[in-house]
């Protein structure tokens, strides 16, 4: 049922266009504003309570599935939450713009669309300094992006059903409305989601160096896999970069059209997610995944 739940959602927001009531932005900064306004969620809040507060839905939403709903309502219900939760029309539409842009040699533009990406960064190590972070390509910073809108809500899917989808989408968009304020809470959920990624981004950074070059990429993710100082991001971005590097011929047009890099991890993004769908069925047929 969840490889049909996939196929369906992800059929439907290829080929149409969402409004912002069926994606999971306008529901999780609403829920943090209903938190706020309540008193229930402030600055002098403790880490326990933001976390519990984030996990509140999911935890809500899985009781509903355990003891109201039937098989049929459960498919229904996790196939709509799934698909408020995947994708993210503002993203595709900067990326549509970039292109443009890049296409007629406007840079101005293509710095405008990627300041438009949003730069809410993890926590930075003390080697991970401003001008590493602000030298992040557009196309790096889109890799990270589509893992995080994709990628990522499909394994928590996988994992735990629609709760779990819930749970990591809504926690990021808490994240990004704090990191966007500059409040005190975003160490809070900025470990949250590391915590949360740590397992999900080596395995699609796994996936991306299946298929793309395995043995240049293979010993960075070897190296990253027990790393628990790394970032997410970063390591997702250095292997997707080993695993797919620029030919001559690309580096060289890249000097003319920006748009070249992204183009070119957005291919091995979409193919990292038939890859992920293909191991689904797999698992489906074989009868380890519902």
């Amino acid at each position: 049922m969840m490889l049909i739940s996939l196929l369906l959602v992800l059929a439907i927001e290829r080929s149409g266009v969402k409004t912002p009531h069926w994606h999971i932005e306008y529901y999780g900064t609403r829920y943090r504003s209903w938190l706020t306004d309540k008193g229930w969620l402030s600055e002098d809040s403790a880490d326990w309570q933001v976390w519990l507060y984030l996990l509140l839905p999911a935890l809500l939403l899985g009781f509903l599935e355990s003891w109201l709903l039937g098989a049929f309502l459960t498919f229904v219900e996790q196939t709509l939450i799934l698909f408020v939760c995947i994708g993210c029309p503002a993203l595709r539409a900067t990326y549509k713009h970039f292109l443009q842009a890049a296409d007629r040699g406007d840079l101005e533009a293509c710095a405008h669309y990627s300041d438009q990406l949003g730069h809410c960064e993890e926590p930075a190590s003390e080697e991970q300094t401003a001008a590493s972070r602000e030298g992040k390509t557009f196309g790096q910073h889109l890799t990270w992006l589509n893992y995080q809108h994709y990628a990522a809500v499909i394994l928590w899917f996988l994992a735990f059903g629609a709760p779990g989808a819930l749970f990591y989408s809504v926690t990021r968009v808490v994240h990004e409305g704090f990191c966007r304020e500059g409040t005190s809470q975003q160490s809070a959920t900025a470990r949250l989601l590391f915590a949360l990624d740590f397992i999900p981004v080596r395995i699609v950074s796994f996936g991306m160096l299946m298929m793309g070059h395995f043995s240049r990429a293979f010993p960075l993710w070897l190296r990253y896999l027990s790393d628990f100082t790394v970032m997410p991001g970063r390591l997702l971005t250095e292997v997707a970069g080993q695993a797919e590097v620029l030919s001559p011929e690309e580096q060289s047009a890249q000097q003319a059209n920006a748009a070249v890099e992204p183009k070119v991890l957005v291919r091995l993004a979409k193919r990292n997610i038939l890859f992920l769908m293909a191991v689904t069925a797999v698992l489906t047929l074989t009868g380890l995944l519902p």
